[in-house]
């Protein structure tokens, strides 16, 4: 039986996944299993064919303040469960379209996409973070019990981290250092993505530098340069493995 599909609603949407994962041990898959049970308790989840991660799409009239709270408990038994792997959150606000089938209700829409997509584009240290929509939209809500702290400018202006209480759920990881300060760093990176783009690789990483304040940020910034989907996650997990190595060697 097809499914009926209801006029637009606008509601929030997290998408989640792992941040820095260069392999998927059965210990991470296993944490990743529970937090996918935790999400379908609290709202409508699709998920990737394969892949860790999940979109979770809340009903319009839940109290999104307590649901996120709840999310970063999920994220923290994940944390301490896959170290030295993370749990990376987006949340969104915008208009999906809710859909009904025998028993079932689920949502579809640009919404979810456009979740999807910025985390893409997300720093990869972890935590849970906010588009420019969702801040918006809670910037009308009252007693919020978190607040936004801003990730930066360049690629990540406008996104926020969100805050419970007085620590950051995604503090910085030690050795995620300003990329311009390491040649060393810099002349790899310039290597790593000239294998999947070629000779513009250099300059491609000389400007993204700019808009760069710490070594996970250029990472995420030069991924968008690499057109195909699987070489783009394979960069990204070599190059945070790359990071984890020097931070721990330092």
């Amino acid at each position: 039986m097809s499914s009926q599909v209801s006029a637009p609603v606008t509601t929030t949407v997290i998408a989640l996944d792992i941040a820095g994962a260069d392999s998927f041990e059965a210990v991470v898959l296993e944490s990743f299993d529970q937090a996918v049970a935790a999400a379908r308790k609290l709202g409508f989840v699709t998920r990737e064919s394969g892949k860790p991660n999940l979109t979770l799409t809340l009903a319009p009239e839940l109290e999104v303040g307590g649901i996120l709270e709840q999310l970063v408990q999920v994220a923290a038994g994940f944390d301490g469960a896959a170290t030295p792997m993370r749990l990376r959150g987006m949340v969104h606000h915008g208009v999906v379209f809710r859909t009904e089938e025998v028993g079932q209700v689920g949502y579809v829409g640009s919404a979810i996409r456009s979740t999807q997509s910025a985390l893409r584009r997300a720093p990869a240290t972890g935590g849970l973070m906010a588009t420019p929509d969702f801040s918006a939209y809670a910037a009308t809500l009252p007693k919020l019990p978190f607040r936004l702290q801003p990730i930066g400018g360049g690629a990540f202006e406008g996104m926020n981290h969100i805050v419970f209480g007085s620590m950051s759920v995604a503090p910085p990881r030690a050795g995620n250092q300003l990329p311009s300060a390491d040649p060393e760093f810099v002349d790899f990176v310039k290597r790593r993505l000239a294998a999947d783009i070629g000779p513009f690789a250099s300059a491609l990483v000389d400007r993204a530098i700019r808009s760069s304040t710490v070594a996970d940020q250029l990472v995420s910034l030069l991924s968008r340069d690499i057109d195909n989907p699987e070489a783009r996650v394979r960069f990204e997990n070599e190059m945070l493995q790359y990071i984890k190595a020097r931070a721990i060697a330092r």
